[in-house]
C-alpha cells in the first residue's frame, strides 16, 4: 500500500494546477482527483501530467458519469488511470426505497461493464447515508451486491457512522482498491467541525491497516474535508501513515 492525496483536500486553494502544485511540495507522488474540472480531457491530462504526478484513481459524480461518460474514458485512457470512482449523490437524487437503490446499483453496473471494456474498474466511495438501513439491505450492500463493483472506503465515514471498520473491511475485502485515510471525532461537533488530521482523532489506525493489509487495497489516499491548514494536513497525513505502514508486517 502507498501514501497518496486526495484532491478534495485542497479544492480550496486555487485551481487544478496550483493544487497539484501544492500536493507535490508536500511530498506526494500519487494522487486521487475529483471531477473534470469543466476541462475537456486533454485540458486536464496535459495539467496531471505537466505536474509530475502520478494519477491513481479519479472521482466523477453521478452527473458526470450521466452527461459526460466518454470524457471521463477519455481522460482516465490519457492519465493511464485504472480505476474511476463514484462518491456521491446529492440528497434530493437520494432513492428512499430499496427499490430505489436497487436501480442506483443497477446504473452503477452497467457504468463499470462499460468501462471495464476500457480496462478501468469502478469503484463505489461511501459517506454515512448509505450505510444506515435493514441489515444485510442497506445502500451500500445494494451497491456491492453488483459483483461487478469495488468499492472504496471512507475510513472517516464509516467511523462516524457508528460501525465497525475492521468488520466491514474484512466482508468486503475483495472489492477494496484504495480507502480515504480520514480521522474524525464524533463528539467533537457537527458537520465538518468532527474531521481531524489523521491521528488526530479516534480512529484506530494500526488495526486499520492490519485489516486493509488482507485486501486488494493500494492506496491509503490522505484526506480531510474541510482543514484549516492545507499544507499540514497533507504532510501530517503521510507522515503519520507512512510510520504506520512501515510498521506492519
Amino acid at each position: 500500500m502507498r501514501v497518496s492525496a486526495q484532491l478534495y483536500t485542497v479544492r480550496q486553494c486555487g485551481d487544478l494546477a496550483d493544487q497539484l502544485k501544492l500536493v507535490s511540495a508536500c511530498g506526494f507522488s500519487d494522487i486521487e482527483t475529483t471531477g473534470l474540472h469543466g476541462m475537456t480531457p486533454q485540458e486536464m491530462a496535459r495539467i496531471v501530467h505537466q505536474s509530475g504526478l502520478n494519477l491513481r484513481s479519479a472521482h466523477f459524480d453521478w452527473e458526470e458519469f450521466h452527461e459526460r461518460f466518454d470524457d471521463i474514458v477519455e481522460v482516465l485512457h490519457l492519465l493511464e488511470c485504472p480505476v474511476a470512482v463514484m462518491p456521491w449523490l446529492a440528497p434530493q437524487a437520494r432513492p428512499g426505497t430499496a427499490r430505489g437503490w436497487k436501480a442506483v446499483s443497477g446504473q452503477l453496473s452497467d457504468w463499470a461493464d462499460r468501462l471495464r471494456d476500457h480496462g478501468v474498474c469502478l469503484a463505489y466511495h461511501n459517506h454515512d447515508f448509505d450505510m444506515f438501513g435493514a441489515p444485510g439491505n442497506t445502500p451500500l450492500e445494494q451497491i456491492l451486491a453488483q459483483e461487478n463493483i469495488y468499492w472504496q472506503p471512507d475510513i472517516g465515514w464509516i467511523v462516524a457512522a457508528g460501525q465497525d471498520v475492521a468488520d466491514l473491511l474484512a466482508r468486503h475485502a475483495d472489492r477494496i482498491l484504495s480507502v480515504h485515510a480520514k480521522d474524525v471525532d464524533p463528539q467533537g461537533g457537527s458537520d465538518d467541525r468532527r474531521w481531524r488530521n489523521l491521528g488526530e482523532g479516534v480512529v484506530d489506525w494500526d488495526a486499520t491497516i492490519r485489516a486493509l493489509s488482507s485486501t486488494r487495497c493500494t492506496d491509503l489516499f490522505v484526506e480531510h474535508d474541510e482543514t484549516a491548514d492545507h499544507r499540514r494536513t497533507l504532510q501530517t497525513g503521510r507522515s503519520f501513515l507512512t510510520e504506520r505502514l512501515g510498521g506492519i508486517g
